[in-house]
Parts: C-alpha cells; sequence; structure tokens
C-alpha cells in the first residue's frame, strides 16, 4: 500500500468508526506521573489479534465486504469470529519484543486489547468474547503488561469502542454502507450485508440496546485499569464514549488517554502522514512499520519499511517534537517477524533513539547558529 493510500485508507475508517475532532476548552493533563509522555520520543505500536490465523486478513477489517483498500470480499464476520477457535500462540514471548527495542532506544509500547472485532485478549467477565471464552482464561495482556514494566516502558492499552462482534445483528458489513451508531452511511445507495455477507435489511436495536453496550464497554475499561494498574496510556480507537476522562482519572490520575474516543485528550493522532505543520502541545504519529496492514497478514507482514525510511519519517516527527509510535504485527503463534528483530538492531548499532535524537539536535542547533 503506498503512502497515499495508505491515508485514504485511514480517512475511510475514522468516518466509519466515529473518529472526530471536537474543540473544547479541555487541557492536557499536568499531573506529574503523566509528563513522561512529552519528551517520550518513540513508542512501539503491537496490533494482534485473531485475523492472523487466517493469515490473508488484516485484522478487523478483513471481515468487511467491498473494502475501498486491502483485502475485503475474502473472509465472513461469521468465518472471522470462528478463527479464535484456532488461536493458540505457543510462541508468545513479548519480553523478547520489548527487550529487542528497549536496546534500540523505545520508551512506550502499546498493545491491542480489544480491536473492532470484539475479541478481548484477556479472560474479560464481561461479554463472550475473550480468552475467558476460547482459550480456557490464558490471559495475553498480562505478559506485555509485565515484559514492559521489566524494561522500564511506560506500558499502555489500546482499546476499541466499537464492538462489531456484539453489534454484530445491527450494523451491515459491506464496507460502503457500513455504519455504527448515528453516523450516516458512507454511501446511502450501497446494499447492507450480514455477517455472511448477504443481502440483508438491518434492524433497529431495541429498547436498552445502546445503553448495554455502553455499560458492557465501561466494565470492560475499568477491568483494564484495575487488573494491569498501573496503566500509563489508554489508546482508543472510535465511538461513542462508554466513560468519561474525569472517570478514567479516577482510577489512574496520572494516565494518558488518546482523543479517538472522546473528541479530544491529550494528544493529537495524525495517522499515516506528516501533518501540514507542527501540532501545538504533545502528538504522535502513528503508522506501520511492517506491510501488509495494521495486522499480521503473509506475505506483507514479514517485509519492513528500510532503516533509511523510518529514520526520515523519525527525524521529521522529531523536529516538531511529536513522538513516533510505529507498528509491528506479530503472527499467530506469538512471534515477530526475523524483520522486526533486524530493524531493533540496526537502530541499537546507531546507538538507539536517545543517541540518534541527540545528534540530530546537535546538527539542528548548528544550523541554527550558522544561519544567525
Amino acid at each position: 500500500m503506498s503512502d497515499n493510500e495508505a491515508v485514504l485508507a485511514a480517512q475511510a475508517q475514522h468516518a466509519m468508526l466515529g473518529i472526530t475532532k471536537e474543540k473544547s476548552n479541555y487541557k492536557r493533563t499536568t499531573h506529574p506521573d503523566a509528563q513522561w509522555y512529552g519528551s517520550a520520543g518513540l513508542g512501539l505500536f503491537v496490533h494482534w489479534g485473531i485475523s492472523t490465523v487466517h493469515g490473508g486478513v488484516d485484522l478487523s477489517w478483513g471481515m468487511m465486504a467491498n473494502l475501498t483498500w486491502g483485502n475485503g470480499n475474502m473472509i465472513t464476520p461469521a468465518e472471522y469470529w470462528k478463527l479464535a477457535e484456532r488461536f493458540n500462540p505457543e510462541n508468545y514471548d513479548p519480553d523478547r519484543w520489548i527487550a529487542a527495542a528497549a536496546k534500540a532506544g523505545f520508551r512506550y509500547a502499546v498493545l491491542t486489547t480489544r480491536h473492532h472485532d470484539g475479541f478481548a485478549m484477556w479472560p474479560s467477565e464481561h461479554g463472550n468474547f475473550s480468552t475467558r471464552n476460547y482459550m480456557g482464561g490464558r490471559d495475553l495482556v498480562r505478559p506485555f503488561v509485565e515484559a514492559c514494566r521489566r524494561h522500564k516502558f511506560k506500558v499502555g492499552l489500546y482499546y476499541s469502542p466499537p464492538d462489531w462482534y456484539w453489534n454484530r445483528n445491527y450494523m451491515s458489513f459491506n464496507f460502503p454502507s457500513s455504519r455504527l451508531w448515528e453516523h450516516d452511511p458512507l454511501d446511502p445507495n450501497a446494499p447492507d450485508f450480514n455477517v455472511h455477507h448477504q443481502l440483508a435489511g438491518i434492524p433497529e436495536k431495541p429498547a436498552g440496546w445502546v445503553e448495554a453496550f455502553r455499560g458492557y464497554g465501561r466494565a470492560q475499561i475499568i477491568e483494564l485499569l484495575e487488573r494491569y494498574a498501573p496503566v500509563d496510556m489508554l489508546w482508543f480507537d472510535g465511538g461513542p464514549p462508554v466513560m468519561t476522562i474525569e472517570e478514567i482519572r479516577s482510577y489512574n490520575p496520572g494516565i494518558v488517554v488518546n482523543p479517538r474516543m472522546h473528541g479530544y485528550g491529550d494528544l493529537e493522532t495524525p495517522e499515516c502522514r506528516m501533518p501540514d505543520g507542527p501540532i501545538e502541545g504533545w502528538w504522535e504519529l502513528n503508522e506501520c512499520l511492517n506491510h501488509g496492514g495494521w495486522g499480521y497478514v503473509k506475505g506483507g507482514g514479514d517485509q519492513y519499511v528500510t532503516l533509511e525510511h523510518f529514520l526520515g519519517r523519525l527525524k521529521q516527527v522529531r523536529k516538531w517534537n511529536g513522538n513516533y509510535l510505529i507498528n509491528a504485527a506479530p503472527r499467530a503463534d506469538g512471534g515477530m517477524p526475523e524483520a522486526f528483530y533486524e530493524r531493533m538492531a540496526e537502530l541499537a548499532a546507531l546507538g538507539g533513539f536517545a543517541e540518534i535524537d541527540r545528534k540530530w539536535k546537535d546538527e539542528a542547533a548548528r544550523q541554527g547558529e550558522t544561519s544567525g
């Protein structure tokens, strides 16, 4: 996927998920425990889930028919969700991931605890689609959290409020007509598809459905905040808001919250493209080291952007005082592709992020003196 295609795909995804940017009087947190974020510089994003069992479809989006990018129409939602029965990551070793990233100078990491497909990567007591129901209660989040703490990483947990499994009978899986909640369809003339990619009429949600959904999402977020405390960052990815930032902070006053559930937060999150200019306040660029999709897809998932491309992007971000949250995608067995470890070793051989960033700042200072 080219850079331009990635940008267009991100825009289409955000339209469906209800990700908006709201002007408000909200000010980013001044709590001392959150100030690490302003100078973190480099973070590891990890997109992982049951889609990897198939290996040919991206995380969540692979179940959609007629995508405007990527690999839609390959698998129905009903087939996608059955992948949970075969998800058994026998080579899951997040300590190896984080150790390699730590040597390269990364400072925080964010794991997808639940993506849009609705599968919770921990044994949740809420809902019926988690490792509690399909993996005998195995917890895939705790080893990640513990690895982060061993290597002095800040712990970030991604959670997608939209849940296509919960809403499977009340939404369309034909991407041009897909809609959640109050959002208009992307194409009002596109037909609705059900979980088998067949034509279907989408019924209205029954009374109390929205309230029940909000309660379910809120309960899962509280589970994450309590089970893995202290969580340093919550990374949301869509609406509707199921609990306020103020309530989230009642569990950890020093937490950093991104803006993609509430429309505002502690930072800005441009995706797959640099902003048009410097952003006031905290911000991070999020995009992929791996090819193929956010989640692992065979072929592309084993190929990574070159070190030169990565460093060029990172240099741009740091010039504007942003953080770079770069994605790597584990395979179904839980192992990272060798290309990931190669890039980490290459960065470490240059002295790691802190040394690279220091050299860039020295270079900028010298150029400023020369021009002055």
